[in-house]
């Protein structure tokens, strides 16, 4: 009889649960349906402050995007594309990216590495017909990492009195690099960041592909991905919808800067909407479903090879192809940044975190990498202050005496110190700080724990403090 009252419970407690568990998991849905409402609603007010100084109807702005594993989770536009007829900034305006366009370049270089078609260990005058003497030992690597020696093409035409809205296409611009007469450097001896090297990988592309650059980026990467409203530009008669006009602000006055004849490619040329960006934020991160051009083996070949590492002298360079990679706060970043006439351009992928942020801007005063910056603070604030946190703590100098505070708050590391430059402190590198113009070099135990820094400033150099017993 026992037994089967035993029975009779595990049959009603199982009645009760099939009854109440469709109700458990309406109310789990919903409490994280509340929790990501909360976040989103919370991440767009902080955006909304980090933005506020564009956020007008009167002046030129920005646009940003941040995405997470490929995906977007915010997208907002602000301040005014075109100024002529008022139209907003927003995921769909078409933003010039500057130097942001080299990591498009270097994947269409690369593609043909990938291929066989192109060797990143022949010099240049293997490809390209009347290719200088004097740069004669340039290869295809150095032009990907800045280590190939070659004179900046926009210095070059300044020297030549040669002006960038003057109308030249890629071939002319060719010829004005095989006029440099000297390289900077031995090739792959030291590192000089120069569009020369660029705009002869986009060069490499249109000879050895047959099809022009843009065509080329077109057909393997733009078109198959649905990126239709990314091109490069090499004919300023095109019409581009919806295209931002960049702007230069002084003494309170907007006046437009972009050259409207510029046509160069490979270094820059990019116009793309932040729509477009996240479907290559979605190609990064694997999500993005495609048929045509780039085959997916290929695609997974050629994001390793992007970021992996370069050499400069012997020594592992920060720029790789097209990409830097880098860490910021102990967490790894692959970022670029651009600027040209008016436009400024940054993205920045946490790789670790699957968190992303690109900001275009339409107006020369603007800052996007900072911008980003602080976004990537709100974001990954633990992850920030728990590499931070070593570096937080009380200093002394018995001698003059004085004692700096140091702490660590909302992702960022702040120096607390009388008549000092009080505030943010910028990580320079592993163990060197920077707060204003005074800089910090930390040094470590044999135990590896941080026991004190040099502070330098103008007028003194070195001066020790010691970090006190907790």
């Amino acid at each position: 009889m026992l037994l089967l009252n035993v029975e009779l419970i595990e049959t009603d407690m199982k009645r009760i649960v099939q009854f109440l568990l469709p109700f458990i998991l309406i109310w789990f849905t919903g409490a994280e349906t509340l929790w990501s409402q909360n976040n989103s609603e919370e991440l767009n007010q902080r955006v909304d402050e980090i933005f506020a100084e564009y956020d007008s109807s009167s002046v030129p702005g920005c646009a940003v995007s941040i995405f997470q594993d490929g995906e977007s989770i915010l997208t907002k536009g602000y301040g005014i594309a075109n100024l002529d007829y008022g139209i907003e900034n927003s995921d769909s305006t078409r933003f010039y990216m500057a130097s942001v366009s080299k990591h498009i370049t270097a994947s269409a270089a690369e593609l043909l590495i990938i291929r066989g078609e192109l060797n990143e260990a022949d010099f240049i005058s293997d490809y390209v017909e009347e290719w200088p003497a004097w740069a004669s030992e340039v290869q295809v690597q150095h032009l990907f990492n800045h280590t190939s020696g070659l004179p900046d093409i926009y210095g070059l035409m300044r020297i030549g009195g040669l002006d960038i809205n003057d109308v030249m296409d890629l071939e002319d611009y060719m010829e004005v690099i095989k006029k440099g007469e000297e390289l900077m450097f031995e090739p792959g001896s030291d590192y000089s960041y120069s569009n020369s090297g660029y705009t002869v990988l986009a060069y490499l592309v249109q000879e050895i592909s047959g099809s022009s650059f843009p065509e080329f980026v077109e057909n393997e990467f733009f078109e198959p991905f649905g990126m239709n409203d990314s091109h490069f530009h090499d004919d300023r008669t095109r019409i581009i919808p919806n295209r931002a006009i960049s702007y230069q602000i002084s003494d309170g006055m907007i006046r437009r800067s972009y050259p409207g004849n510029f046509q160069g490619v490979g270094g820059g040329g990019l116009y793309t909407t932040h729509q477009d960006l996240e479907k290559w934020e979605q190609f990064w991160y694997g999500n993005l479903n495609w048929e045509g051009g780039i085959s997916k083996p290929e695609a997974d070949e050629l994001k390793q090879n992007l970021i992996a590492p370069t050499y400069v002298a012997g020594e592992i360079s920060e720029y790789r192809k097209g990409l830097r990679v880098s860490t910021r706060k102990g967490v790894e970043t692959v970022r670029h940044g651009g600027s040209f006439y008016g436009f400024k351009t940054n993205f920045k992928r946490y790789p670790e975190t699957g968190t992303s942020m690109v900001t275009t801007c339409n107006r020369g005063d603007a800052d996007p990498g900072a911008l980003n910056d602080q976004i990537a603070d709100y974001l990954l604030q633990n992850e920030f202050e728990d590499y931070l946190s070593e570096y937080s703590g009380r200093y002394i100098n018995n001698e003059l005496p004085a004692e700096y505070m140091l702490t660590v708050e909302e992702g960022n590391l702040h120096l607390e110190r009388r008549l000092s430059p009080n505030g943010i402190m910028e990580e320079v590198e592993t163990d060197v700080w920077e707060a204003g113009s005074w800089d910090f070099e930390f040094f470590r135990n044999g135990s590896g724990e941080i026991t004190g820094f040099l502070v330098t400033t103008g007028r003194a150099e070195n001066v020790e403090f010691l970090k006190a017993a907790e």
